[in-house]
């Protein structure tokens, strides 16, 4: 018996376009869009928590109390979430975000804004663990890279679009409790919009696809040496992602270069342009190798980072940091998508988010006494060898896709 033909670059296409401007994508691109738009609209917070009797001294806690209610959940009810139950969860998921965004207007101390925002994350995290689950259905198959590509630009449009919205609604609601109030009805919208988002037919044939895992499952899919090596580069990955993020603003003053945030501005540009013009390309070529050399170049620009001297070198990294994060983000989670058993897809892809939230508590805790202790240089050096490790493990052993 002969193997078919592959897949020529005009039927990929075809089967990519197909697939993403679904009728049933395009819907859980929208609801992807909410979601993070009800992460975006916090970027006012501690502006607000100003207004409130509560101590400065008490806002770092309570700005990381939804990352980190999220970042526990998440992992606990990834198992049970499939696609056979995913939109009814998503119904679930829709309904806590609402209840949590009026919230906010109830309370004003110190315990009952800390309770607001665990039960945001874990809003948060029911809602995303069921959108993921519906997500990985309708990825064509030799197409993830770029569909994490495509939807990745999604989810960073809110961070573009909502901050500088916030002053105007603002001033015309009359206050931050009623922009998220507004933010609240807005996401009733999740529920026309995830009336059609089944699961795709892929989800409906397949009774492995809408299993919730077992423990041993879970141990098994934790077992698996490839698995761990994905999840250990990306939370390299996302750490160092994240000591670029909290940190830039002072290396900025440091070395002379004001508003220092325009670097972010040219590294989301660069993310969005290089995964819409290159992103047909992230499945055509190995993505394990791909994976493992943009952790290279990336490491590389940590590097002249650490060094950097000058506002035109310091910019022009922006760009260089954005294209680098703009094929390794997709690229990794494309590869945890191809070596993944069917069943354990949403499951893994989950623990890839998880990763992303992981680093962002892991890059400040590991950055922040290393920067106390040797200053930006060496922290960024730190980073530049964290991704070179991150590539190490890319190259110490073949990554195959799952073969049915």
């Amino acid at each position: 018996m002969t193997d078919a033909a592959p897949p020529t670059g005009t039927e990929n296409k075809n089967a990519f376009t197909e697939a993403f401007f679904s009728r049933g994508s395009l819907f859980l691109m929208i609801a992807a869009f909410l979601a993070y738009a009800n992460v975006s609209v916090f970027f006012g917070f501690v502006d607000h928590l100003r207004t409130l009797p509560i101590a400065a001294a008490d806002y770092g806690l309570l700005v990381g109390a939804l990352a980190a209610a999220a970042l526990i959940v998440r992992p606990v009810i990834s198992p049970f979430f499939h696609a056979g139950n995913a939109r009814a969860l998503l119904y679930l998921g829709a309904v806590l975000i609402v209840c949590s965004l009026s919230a906010y207007s109830l309370v004003s101390g110190y315990w009952g804004m800390l309770l607001v925002r665990v039960f945001h994350g874990i809003s948060f995290a029911v809602l995303g663990t069921a959108l993921m689950a519906l997500v990985v259905e309708v990825i064509p198959e030799g197409q993830s890279a770029r569909f994490f590509g495509y939807l990745a630009v999604v989810t960073l449009l809110p961070n573009t679009l909502v901050p500088p919205l916030l002053p105007v609604l603002d001033g015309l609601l009359g206050g931050f409790n009623r922009v998220l109030l507004l933010f609240a009805a807005l996401s009733l919208l999740l529920f026309p919009l995830a009336s059609p988002a089944s699961g795709g037919e892929r989800g409906k044939k397949s009774e492995s696809r809408s299993a919730t895992l077992t423990f041993r499952d879970v141990m098994d899919n934790l077992h698996n040496v490839r698995v761990l090596r994905l999840l250990a580069a990306m939370l390299l990955l996302y750490s160092g992602h994240a000591m670029v993020f909290f940190f830039l603003e002072g290396y900025g003053k440091s070395i002379q270069v004001a508003y220092a945030g325009i670097f972010l501005t040219l590294s989301t540009v660069g993310e969005i342009g290089i995964r819409l013009v290159a992103g047909s390309f992230f499945d055509r070529i190995s993505k394990q190798r791909l994976a493992a050399w943009s952790m290279i170049g990336l490491g590389l620009a940590y590097a002249a980072l650490a060094f950097v001297v000058g506002k035109t070198g310091f910019f022009f990294l922006g760009l260089i940091f954005g294209l680098g994060w703009g094929v390794a983000m997709p690229v990794f989670n494309g590869l945890m998508f191809d070596a993944s058993a069917p069943k354990f897809r949403a499951f893994n892809i989950n623990l890839g988010l998880q990763m992303f939230q992981a680093g962002f508590f892991l890059g400040p805790l590991v950055g922040a006494p290393l920067l106390a202790r040797f200053g930006y240089t060496p922290l960024y050096c730190f980073c530049a060898g964290a991704s070179v490790l991150g590539a190490a493990l890319m190259f110490a052993g073949r990554i195959a896709p799952y073969n049915d």
